[in-house]
């Protein structure tokens, strides 16, 4: 008695799927990624603007002498980081704040030389410290959910 099996297989449409899944996925990626960085960018910023640091903690009061020059020129004396726009104003969602540096990974930077000193300033050298520029795990996974949406969408869209 011989018995006769035929198999039929779609192989070569999966092999094409994945091969095409696999040309779109690191510019998904890294397009995902991009967005990550702009959102922390504004994340950063809007914190800055509330006065709060990176670990959601008020920033510290500034000097009485630094407040009386606040008051004298008619400015607010609430910590935010905020004197003249230019130190914020530099980290505008731009080719030159937001970079790719590697495979999965960007940098945020100020674009002007000058108002990266002041933030270094601030954030390392000064005294009191004002760390403002990064983040911490609840802003990780703010980032995480958006990014892992992003993803999802795009595969959606590609119908991949």
């Amino acid at each position: 008695m011989a018995l006769d099996i035929k198999i039929k297989t779609n192989s070569e449409a999966i092999k094409k799927r994945f091969n095409r899944i696999e040309r779109k996925f690191p510019s998904i990626i890294d397009k995902g990624i991009l967005q990550g960085g702009f959102q922390l960018l504004d994340i950063i910023r809007t914190k800055t603007k509330k006065g709060i640091d990176f670990n959601d903690r008020p920033f510290e009061a500034y000097s009485d002498s630094y407040r009386k020059q606040l008051q004298r020129e008619g400015k607010p004396i609430k910590v935010d980081l905020f004197y003249s726009g230019r130190m914020l104003g530099a980290l505008t969602p731009s080719p030159r704040t937001v970079r790719k540096t590697g495979k999965n990974k960007i940098s945020l930077g100020f674009s002007n030389s000058e108002m990266r000193q002041r933030a270094l300033f601030n954030q390392v050298l000064g005294n009191p410290k004002r760390e403002f520029f990064g983040f911490n795990k609840r802003t990780e996974n703010i980032i995480s959910k958006q990014f892992n949406r992003f993803i999802a969408k795009e595969f959606k869209k590609q119908r991949l």
